[in-house]
């Protein structure tokens, strides 16, 4: 268990002489102690660890197993002033009560449609704690919990509360990078309390010939409780112009047994299908792209009553017309050939979860997956020129050691395309991935992960390439020239999390050391280039905002291309890593990135 209680060590004293002095100064007028009481938060006054119990999720509500719900209660705390910690509090300062005037309140009846359960069903230890989850996982929601209340005079029936804490509706998003080009975002992940997303990003770039550039995203949740979401995109950047709409319902419970989404977009004028597409391309591209998936699932017996085991069945219909793009032919550009994907799937997923915190977020629980998915997916391929069929298997398996408090994280998958029986565009992939457990020196805590992971390309076509740019590889790395058909990549981070805030924003220092070996296919890995990242930085993040992680970097590269500068610092907002929770969804190829 990641819980430490413990006094305040000797290195906390000079900490609290440098905030009580700030204090004394603010207290003098009203104003600044107004301010004082939003940005200052006084190291006595913080638990040192911050840490809670970690257990598993359906811990707390096995002992109510198979009694009736009689009554479903929801609050919402306002995420300025208030605690789930301490409901007696509220906002004690004008600043803080304007933010919250300032913010949407999630509406108790729009929690209420979201949970996957009702009055008068049978209480089950590990429903009850996949709805915590799924509340815990919106993005406009700080925490949550459920309070399980037996009813007086009953041993039959219980009363739930869902407590909840809302996140500050509004966020703004600034990415500064080394040279002069600038993204600027503003948005609302909870509007008018419903949780319709609405997001509005300005790009600028001094080099290109369209310097400005607009995105926008509109998000509709839970159709009339259909858990259908909708979304509209519209984007038109330097980049591409691109128009879009998308249905979708996932498999989020135990429970769910069908699933399913439809897609449409027009893409204009440009260089990628997708951002992530391994390949270079100079004619700007238009096409218009349509998908559509149907999933369904059964569940299966397991000797363990809360290690929840399911099968699942699904059908994947996508097609993409290009209407400009290079030339083509039967063995030209293969990568542009009009094609119609036709995919099903089997899949065997087992999920459970424990509680914990200080991992990617700064206090908040967070929900960590254990269990394991095995995939293979089938299909036919109808192209331009040919017709092909794919075969694809995906094994993921995660533990949590209780013993060490650590977790680890494995995936081997492998698939790819028979024509005629010549197996080609294959992708080989083999990662594993761990957080250590947390420890503590004086106040701050302590928290190590890795991540390494080797991608191989089989007879890919002659086109197509992988980079170690940016998340690929080594972190803040961007070249056109440092490419391959095989790459190994190893990320280390070693993260000190702080009681200190400063206006709301808690304090997590880092540095990272990354390295990226890639070259052709034809050869060992190890013959290849290798290329290293290395720096430091902090990141701010404020957990009553739904603004992203605002991360100050850092870093060096010691054999930097060409095209590509030794040092870089950079200012952005970044959206922290999530678990692989063996979500099963459409089923797709292995990807080559």
């Amino acid at each position: 268990m990641d819980t430490v209680n413990e006094r305040k060590k000797d290195s906390h004293k000079s900490g609290s002489k440098f905030y009580h002095a700030i204090q004394r100064g603010a207290y003098k007028r009203k104003f600044t102690k107004e301010l004082y009481k939003l940005f200052f938060v006084a190291p006595d006054k913080i638990s040192p660890t911050d840490t809670i119990k970690t257990e598993r999720s359906e811990t707390a509500f096995v002992i109510y197993q198979g009694k009736t719900i009689r009554n479903i209660e929801v609050r919402v705390l306002e995420p300025f002033g208030s605690s789930l910690h301490d409901t007696t509090k509220v906002a004690n300062s004008w600043i803080e009560r304007a933010g919250n005037n300032l913010h949407h309140t999630s509406r108790r009846g729009h929690l209420r449609k979201m949970l996957h359960l009702n009055e008068g069903d049978k209480l089950d230890a590990y429903t009850l704690a996949d709805n915590e989850r799924l509340i815990r996982q919106l993005n406009y929601i700080k925490d949550a919990f459920f309070r399980v209340i037996p009813v007086k005079g009953s041993n039959k029936f219980v009363d739930l509360q869902l407590w909840v804490k809302d996140q500050f509706s509004w966020g703004i998003d600034v990415d500064l990078g080394s040279n002069l080009s600038t993204e600027f975002e503003i948005y609302s992940r909870n509007l008018y309390g419903i949780g319709h997303e609405f997001s509005n990003k300005f790009h600028y770039d001094r080099d290109e010939d369209q310097k400005f550039g607009y995105s926008g995203r509109y998000k509709v949740r839970n159709i009339k409780r259909s858990f259908i979401d909708a979304s509209l995109i519209y984007e038109n950047t330097y980049e591409k112009s691109v128009i879009g709409i998308d249905f979708e319902r996932d498999f989020n419970t135990y429970n769910t047994k069908r699933a399913g989404g439809f897609s449409l977009s027009k893409t204009m004028r440009s260089d990628k299908i997708m951002d992530d597409d391994p390949i270079r391309n100079e004619i700007p591209l238009d096409f218009n792209y349509g998908n559509l998936w149907y999933g369904t699932s059964i569940k299966l017996d397991s000797k363990n009553l809360f290690a929840r085991r399911k099968m699942f069945f699904t059908g994947r219909i996508s097609s993409r017309k290009f209407f400009e793009r290079p030339e083509t032919g039967p063995d030209l550009n293969q990568f542009f050939h009009n094609n119609i994907l036709y995919l099903g799937g089997i899949s065997i997923s087992q999920t459970q979860y424990y509680k914990s915190n200080l991992i990617y977020n700064f206090g908040r629980t967070e929900d960590i997956p254990y269990g394991f998915l095995a995939q293979m997916n089938f299909g036919y391929e109808d192209r331009e020129y040919s017709h092909r069929l794919y075969l694809g298997f995906d094994f993921q398996k995660a533990s949590y050691i209780r013993k060490t408090r650590s977790y680890f994280f494995n995936r081997v998958a492998i698939g790819g395309f028979f024509n005629s029986k010549r197996f080609e565009q294959g992708t080989l992939i083999a990662q594993s991935k761990f957080f250590s457990r947390i420890r503590k020196l004086g106040a701050l805590r302590f928290r190590n992960f890795g991540d390494l992971k080797y991608t191989l390309g089989i007879r890919r076509f002659p086109e197509e390439f992988i980079t170690i740019n940016n998340k690929h590889g080594i972190r803040g790395f961007k070249s056109e020239e440092v490419i391959g058909k095989q790459k190994l990549s190893l990320n280390l981070e070693s993260v000190a999390f702080t009681p200190y805030m400063l206006g709301g924003f808690k304090f997590a220092f880092y540095t990272f050391g990354d390295v990226g070996i890639i070259g052709s296919n034809q050869k060992h890995i190890f013959k290849g280039d290798y290329y290293y990242g290395l720096g430091f930085g902090v990141r701010l993040h404020n957990e009553n905002l739904v603004f992203k992680t605002i991360q100050l970097r850092l870093a060096f590269y010691p054999k930097a291309p060409s095209d590509f500068q030794s040092v870089a610092f950079r200012l952005s907002g970044e959206e922290r890593p999530r678990f692989n929770d063996f979500k099963v969804g459409q089923p797709d190829v292995v990807p080559y990135e």
